[in-house]
């Protein structure tokens, strides 16, 4: 989940802090996330392929192996990020910039992909243009986002932490509801036809997250911009961490198992795949 294009700077940083725990945990588990989506995409895939708000380079990691002569690029506001995903797929390259500020030519791309990265635009009704703009004639854009708030667990233990916590932060955390979260509405096939695009594709999955623990579930939500934010003003204080670490563990205990202690969370998400009209 990486929340590029809210263009705040604290957010920035924490994402920054965050990146190489964030791949380790929590995005590490949206891998089967990004195969379903490289799996919708594989019919009108083509080069070069855009990762947007690529975070550790997931979706691209999926897709590169799809193309033919693959030209890959990276793109996302955290320059930690734009690091893993290079590490990640070799042979691409990688830019560090806003998603809603997007610093490309007409036509450079023949797909854009993101994996739970331009849900978080700040300005989606704008974005979409955007992204037809840099799209070749029949280039597709292929994106994942989340359902609804009752829909997603892990949304709502981060929600709760955040709301609860009692400490000042600077910054703004952007929300986890997009305008994609109720899947196919009017909104999105007014924008996208007025963007040039049409729906070739929308589909709908649950992806469980899983922890063995809820010390382990705690760490791995911890190790995200958002969450990381929390901490940016308190560097120093260990008493601060320790706290967010105990409220988060105990955020947790309603999705752990009584015997074993295992913690599951049931997230409901929809992927799009959108067409440029030649």
């Amino acid at each position: 989940m990486n929340e590029s294009g809210t263009g705040s700077a604290p957010i920035r940083n924490g994402w920054e802090k965050a990146a190489h725990g964030y791949l380790k945990g929590i995005g590490a588990q949206l891998e089967p996330v990004s195969g379903h989506l490289a799996k919708m995409l594989r019919p009108v895939l083509s080069p070069p392929v855009l990762d947007l708000a690529c975070g550790p380079g997931t979706a691209l990691k999926h897709v590169w192996r799809d193309v033919p002569g693959f030209s890959g690029l990276g793109c996302d506001f955290s320059r930690e990020m734009v690091g893993l995903a290079l590490n990640r797929v070799k042979g691409a390259r990688g830019v560090v910039a806003d998603q809603d500020l997007l610093p490309f030519a007409p036509e450079s791309f023949g797909s854009v992909v993101s994996s739970m990265g331009t849900i978080f635009s700040s300005a989606p009704e704008r974005q979409i243009p955007e992204i037809a703009r840099i799209l070749k004639p029949g280039g597709a854009y292929g994106f994942s986002a989340w359902g609804r708030a009752e829909e997603c667990a892990l949304r709502g233990v981060s929600e709760s932490v955040i709301r609860e916590w009692p400490h000042p932060y600077e910054g703004r955390i952007p929300s986890l509801e997009s305008p994609y979260s109720a899947g196919m509405t009017g909104w999105l096939e007014s924008v996208s036809r007025q963007s040039g695009f049409r729906i070739d594709r929308v589909d709908s999955g649950t992806l469980t997250f899983r922890f063995p623990d809820r010390d382990s579930a705690a760490s791995a939500l911890l190790a995200t911009g958002r969450l990381a934010l929390l901490l940016r003003n308190a560097p120093a204080r260990s008493d601060l961490g320790k706290e967010l670490f105990e409220r988060a563990r105990d955020a947790f205990s309603p999705h752990a198992d009584s015997g074993t202690g295992a913690v599951s969370l049931s997230n409901r998400y929809h992927l799009f795949v959108l067409v440029r009209i030649p």
